[in-house]
């Protein structure tokens, strides 16, 4: 039942521009899957989807797998909502335009998990927590070189 709900999952996001939970869950119950918002949830981040920004402002989930074919574009996308990278002891703060922050962080994430701790995305602003002040240097002259 799970791997089928997932599969169904992949196929609405690839149809349609899913930008919550809510719609998600809509989908599924549309498709006779009467899931609840944790499994969905749990779904999301099984199957590795993360937020992308849409040209008009926004952002929806996409599947890990499709990025290869628009990277460019949507690495573009996202450098361009990057303001500012900074950091301070073990912190690295990234400034972005508001609403993109969990656009940022999820590429981040996807792309240096290894070298932080954790993160956490408000609207405007992505806070990565480092296990030294020389690794949050480090991070953020690698985001800086990414971003600008």
């Amino acid at each position: 039942m799970k791997y089928k709900r997932q599969g169904q999952i992949l196929k609405i996001i690839h149809e349609q521009n899913i930008s919550t939970h809510e719609q998600l869950i809509e989908e599924l119950d549309k498709s006779g899957y009467n899931v609840t918002q944790a499994t969905v949830s749990r779904d999301i981040k099984e199957l590795g989807l993360v937020k992308i920004p849409l040209p008009g402002g926004g952002s929806v989930y996409s599947s890990s797998s499709d990025i290869p074919e628009e990277l460019d574009r949507r690495i573009n996308m996202i450098t361009d909502t990057v303001r500012s990278v900074e950091y301070s002891m073990n912190n690295v703060v990234v400034k972005t335009y508001p609403g993109m922050a969990s656009a940022v962080a999820a590429s981040v994430d996807a792309s240096m998990r290894g070298d932080f701790l954790g993160s956490i995305a408000g609207d405007d602003t992505l806070l990565i927590i480092t296990a030294s002040e020389e690794k949050s240097a480090l991070i953020a002259e690698k985001l800086r070189k990414l971003f600008h």
